[in-house]
């Protein structure tokens, strides 16, 4: 009886194993970047070591969150802005931006910045052209929000999303990116260089064009990115301009993506796949650099 029950539950194992969708190395290697770009350089020379991350939602800096942890680390103030409280979960005291930078703010205390909800006829994520943008915003609201605190904060560095394609085509991301974009080139902002994070060309196919839309097919909708580069009349992301080692904060980043609530890491697996099915060290051996496009006065 003893071996029965021992050949019963070794059956369920090799089940249990075979139905995980955890890839091997090889596999997960496919997916990170085959491009290399200058290391960054600007960010070692800089004097006033304070950034601002500028975002539609708190998880969004996913894929930018080590080198922010990195400067952190030597000694950069760094906060977080956001348009959005959504991705936390009630009972959290601590938000989980404070373990790579000085904490989350939002950029509007009421946190009304849409003037209209698409409701019932479209999720807000679904993209829409960009001349909307106006109408569906609150746009002179979030801008006179964002010209006064980032004047009182006089940063020298800006991170944001792309404001092409917002990294997968959600409208929120691209309003926000663009409208700094707008207020930096106008001059109403005193940043001296905006980065932009973005994925190089073999990570962008592999993560968001194949995988997401397998996945969307799974779960039943469409592939915003792909209905973006039509919306947006773009071919994707921005091609990056620099690249940043972010091996040696591995593990701050892997603690600050897991510190959200299951919705939340479920959302941030879409583009940071499989990051949960392994330590920190193997899988930032593997995915170590994270990429941005520079723009400069």
């Amino acid at each position: 009886m003893v071996k029965i029950i021992h050949c019963f539950f070794l059956f369920l194992v090799i089940i249990l194993i075979s139905c995980s969708d955890k890839p091997s190395l090889e596999e997960l290697k496919k997916l990170s970047a085959t491009e290399h770009y200058p290391g960054d350089t600007y960010l070692d020379t800089v004097r006033n070591r304070k950034a601002l991350v500028i975002l539609a939602h708190d998880d969004d800096d996913c894929a930018m969150s080590g080198t922010i942890s990195k400067l952190h680390r030597a000694g950069w103030q760094i906060e977080q802005w956001t348009l959005g409280n959504n991705t936390l979960s009630e009972d959290r005291k601590t938000h989980p931006a404070g373990i790579i930078c000085d904490g989350n703010h939002l950029i509007l205390e009421d946190g009304h910045f849409r003037n209209i909800d698409p409701g019932d006829t479209q999720p807000r994520y679904m993209p829409v052209p960009k001349h909307q943008f106006t109408s569906i915003f609150e746009t002179d609201k979030v801008a006179k929000a964002l010209i006064a605190k980032i004047n009182h904060y006089q940063p020298t560095v800006i991170f944001t999303l792309d404001n092409e394609i917002g990294a997968y085509g959600n409208p929120e991301h691209v309003f926000i990116s663009q409208l700094v974009l707008d207020l930096f080139h106008e001059n109403k902002i005193p940043a001296q260089r905006i980065y932009q994070g973005v994925y190089p060309n073999s990570m962008e196919k592999e993560i968001i064009e194949l995988r997401l839309t397998k996945l969307s097919k799974k779960w039943g909708y469409e592939n915003t990115y792909l209905v973006a580069e039509k919306v947006y009349g773009v071919d994707g992301m921005p091609e990056p301009d620099v690249e940043v080692n972010i091996q040696e904060y591995g593990a701050e980043k892997m603690e600050y993506l897991r510190a959200y609530h299951e919705e939340a890491r479920k959302n941030i697996r879409k583009f940071i796949p499989h990051y949960n099915d392994f330590d920190a060290e193997t899988y930032f051996g593997i995915f170590d650099r994270e990429f941005f496009r520079v723009i400069q006065k």
